[in-house]
């Protein structure tokens, strides 16, 4: 099939031509410099580029259709049992590596880490992580952890957790950790129901469990995450612990009266639209 033919197709069940690339690169797998060559495409790729045509008139998200998210200038291999990754989570990164060369920590736990693009990402750069475990409440998620740390060749550096925040290391001391410690998380924190809000990919395609949490403050998970946050650096008597999280554009204010009533120290950053996305606790 002609190459013009393929993007009038698209064009008439209002698929960007950009995706349209994206779908034939993945099929054919080849560059993009290769593709601005191409004229014709074999036939025997045509089916599987037009029924993926189809999942996106149907707004599937393109990162699931493609098994693949770019986070951090890194490629994760994604799909319907993890959330996409966001730019917006690219600050908790930044300030994350910030934090590791001023606090000279050397462990990393990540708290539901779904694809484990946070975690990699920081380890990728940097060279002061030792030790990291990956924590996530879903086994099904951890499976999309799995390739991901098979995939940037860290399988000798990254152990998984099947577990609920820090319950599995308060219940089993056995973990043998350092007194300098940073912990990522991106809980859920959307209000059930709170469809104004998100767009349409999310609300159909992505894992529920990523992104509902209760229904009052909507930080519940976070408040339980902060307590056993101090639980555990007293159990393993840490010197330095460093806590990122990102939370919700509405969440400034009921976080901000919250750590401040327990008088820890913390700083807000801003996000590429300029909203408070992420928190950085010092315990």
């Amino acid at each position: 099939m002609d190459k013009k033919e393929l993007k009038k197709i698209s064009t008439e069940i209002w698929v960007n031509s950009k995706l349209l690339d994206i779908l034939i690169l993945k099929e054919l797998n080849i560059s993009k410099s290769s593709l601005f060559l191409i004229e014709e495409i074999d036939d025997k790729y045509i089916e599987n580029i037009t029924k993926n045509l189809e999942r996106l008139k149907k707004w599937e998200p393109i990162e699931y259709i493609t098994n693949n998210a770019e986070f951090y200038n890194l490629d994760f291999y994604v799909d319907n049992r993890v959330l996409i990754p966001r730019n917006d989570t690219e600050i908790m990164v930044d300030k994350a590596i910030d934090a590791i060369f001023d606090h000279e920590l050397n462990t990393l736990i990540d708290i539901w880490t779904w694809s484990s693009c946070i975690a990699i990402s920081i380890i990728k750069n940097t060279n002061s992580i030792n030790n990291c475990y990956v924590i996530d409440i879903s086994t099904k998620a951890l499976e999309v952890s799995k390739k991901n740390i098979n995939k940037h060749n860290l399988e000798k550096k990254i152990k998984q957790i099947c577990w609920n925040l820090l319950t599995d290391f308060l219940a089993n001391s056995r973990y043998e950790l350092s007194k300098n410690i940073i912990i990522t998380a991106n809980l859920p924190y959307i209000k059930n129901g709170d469809f104004i809000n998100m767009d349409s990919e999310t609300i159909w395609y992505e894992p529920e469990l990523a992104l509902y949490w209760w229904k009052n403050t909507w930080f519940e998970l976070y408040e339980q995450l902060i307590r056993e946050c101090i639980q555990f650096k007293n159990l393993y008597s840490i010197n330095n612990l460093v806590v990122f999280i990102e939370i919700w554009f509405d969440q400034y204010e009921y976080s901000l009266n919250y750590l401040k009533n327990l008088d820890l120290v913390f700083e807000y950053f801003k996000d590429n639209n300029w909203i408070n996305r992420c928190i950085k606790i010092v315990f």
